[in-house]
């Protein structure tokens, strides 16, 4: 797999727009998530994705310390729905992890995750510093990994 890791200025518009889709796609369109997606985080992160052929089909984001926490963060994980169980998600998060470590040189990464995928982000060593609370409806729980 070749993923591809850029800051936001580094994207090209066909990138933009096919990161956005795929986030409206998981969130809005399957999760029902009514929140804005484009919340100026962007502009202060990195991109990592996966194209198949024209689509992409995994993304997250990297959010610099200090933008959402005084960590940095990795959030909007999502792999689309045909691409699910293939080991796609975790190879992303792996590669993430490494990025931030050799990279970035940031010792620690904190999310808001998801509470029905917690075991998969402590698969990755993340760990829960949170009691559940609610985001969009939805039962998250703070996690970090060091």
């Amino acid at each position: 797999m070749n993923w591809i890791i850029k800051r936001f200025d580094d994207l090209t518009p066909v990138e933009v727009y096919d990161m956005i889709k795929l986030r409206l796609e998981v969130f809005i369109g399957e999760q029902g998530c009514s929140y804005e997606d484009l919340d100026d985080r962007d502009k202060q992160a990195y991109h990592m994705f996966l194209y198949d052929r024209d689509n992409i089909i995994a993304y997250c984001r990297i959010l610099d310390a200090g933008v959402a926490y005084e960590e940095m963060s990795i959030g909007r994980v999502c792999v689309h729905k045909n691409y699910r169980n293939q080991g796609i998600a975790k190879s992303m998060m792996l590669e993430a992890l490494e990025f931030v470590k050799k990279q970035v040189s940031h010792p620690t990464i904190k999310i808001s995750a998801q509470s029905y995928i917690i075991p998969f982000y402590e698969s990755v060593g993340f760990e829960i510093i949170s009691e559940p609370y609610l985001e969009e409806g939805i039962e998250h729980r703070k996690m970090k990994w060091k």
